[in-house]
């Protein structure tokens, strides 16, 4: 088992370990700005420019849709990523509605530090690392995938329209409007350079909220299995060392029941943004396999976009299973500590204590998409096998 150093005792703290995933919050404006509300002037500028660059993301996308379907083509490809557009302007819009529940969750989480021994920090920060890398993976791979974009498109031009007409330039992303002439064609294409880096943070900052509460609470539930493998029972019926036991096991049944209610709170929270992340990225997966399966020659372009939603769709199953895993353990842990040593005269109240802690570890938490589908790996699995099983039946059928 880890053991946490007195310096590392003074360096970690609430913040220190939240810091980074609070910042991008505020930035998104999921949460005030520090030492201030919603209302405040800044924040209300902030909230502003959040908005603005939502707008003008959907704008983007859909005024692109719209000249598509008045051409009469269909892009497979656009219909993608524009899943992947209205899914996250929901899950931003569903965050924005619930911000004043998310003040609240952070708070409990924070009191739940507080009821942290010494010695238990260090397994809430290795969770919160985990969502710490996760993040800035998704990040990296976004900005630089933005950058590249906007580094390209200054060198790639289209063949002209009409058969003496001139090549055609192109912008790092999709518009609603054909711009080729100066200055126009500038000052889109750095409004859609400074406008995507933005958006990259936002989309960002609302896959990993739901991720960053679920990592914290993984690292309060092992802090609480921890408590309860330690636990030194002793046979010797004197009073003192009775209570001393006693309240021992008093404190880890009332950290875990917190943790119980921060975690039905963070499911009431989430299920409704579970059910867009998940859904969204299996409907794309369905119709990029789909497309891969065909005969054409531009179909590997493709897969990028299934590879990202794959990666979205299991990351919404990974932490889910994390704290199912982690909520379950305590039963074991609880079990054990009933078979220490401990005084006559509190056996009965303490192997009580530990029973109900038993029963109720025994009914794990399980997030849910929506209420309807239990997020684990093993749903994951299973909807991942239907999904190639039927690839497999339709590619059959076409041959």
């Amino acid at each position: 088992m880890p053991v946490e150093t007195k310096d590392q005792r003074k360096s970690y703290d609430f913040l220190s370990i939240s810091s980074s995933h609070l910042t991008f919050m505020r930035l998104s404006s999921f949460l005030p700005l520090k030492g201030k509300s919603f209302f405040h002037p800044l924040s209300l500028l902030l909230q502003l420019w959040d908005h603005f660059i939502v707008i003008g993301y959907n704008v983007m996308w859909q005024g692109y849709g719209i000249r598509m379907i008045q051409r009469g083509d269909v892009e497979v490809d656009f219909i993608c990523e524009d899943i992947i557009t209205v899914g996250f302007t929901i899950r931003y819009l569903l965050l924005c509605a619930k911000r004043e529940k998310l003040c609240c969750l952070v708070e409990s989480c924070e009191k739940l530090w507080d009821l942290l021994k010494d010695g238990e920090v260090i397994f809430v920060r290795q969770f919160a690392r985990k969502g710490y890398y996760f993040r800035n993976f998704i990040l990296i791979n976004a900005m630089l995938m933005a950058a590249l974009y906007s580094v390209t498109a200054p060198f790639v031009r289209l063949p002209p329209i009409e058969a003496n007409g001139t090549e055609r330039k192109i912008l790092p992303f999709r518009f609603f409007m054909d711009i080729q002439k100066e200055p126009a064609y500038s000052i889109v294409f750095a409004f859609q350079s400074i406008l995507l880096q933005f958006i990259d943070l936002m989309i960002v900052s609302t896959e990993t909220v739901s991720l960053y509460l679920i990592m914290m609470a993984c690292g309060y539930l092992r802090s609480v299995r921890n408590r309860l493998l330690s636990f030194k029972g002793n046979d010797d019926n004197t009073s003192e060392k009775g209570e001393a036991a006693l309240k021992f096991v008093i404190d880890c049944a009332h950290f875990h029941q917190q943790i119980m209610i921060f975690c039905e709170d963070i499911e009431r929270m989430t299920r409704t943004l579970f059910f867009f992340a998940c859904f969204c990225p299996i409907y794309n997966v369905s119709i990029t396999g789909i497309v891969l399966f065909n005969n054409d020659e531009d179909k590997y372009k493709f897969l990028p976009l299934l590879c990202y939603n794959f990666f979205q769709f299991f990351l919404c199953q990974w932490a889910p299973e994390h704290l199912a895993v982690e909520s379950e353990d305590i039963a074991l842990a609880a079990y054990s500590a009933s078979l220490r040593p401990q005084a006559p005269s509190h056996r009965e109240k303490i192997n009580r204590i530990l029973y109900f802690m038993m029963m109720r570890a025994q009914k794990p938490v399980q997030l849910t998409a929506g209420g309807f589908v239990d997020l684990s790996i093993e749903t994951f699995g299973a909807m991942t096998k239907s999904a190639f099983s039927f690839f497999m039946v339709l590619r059959k059928f076409r041959s």
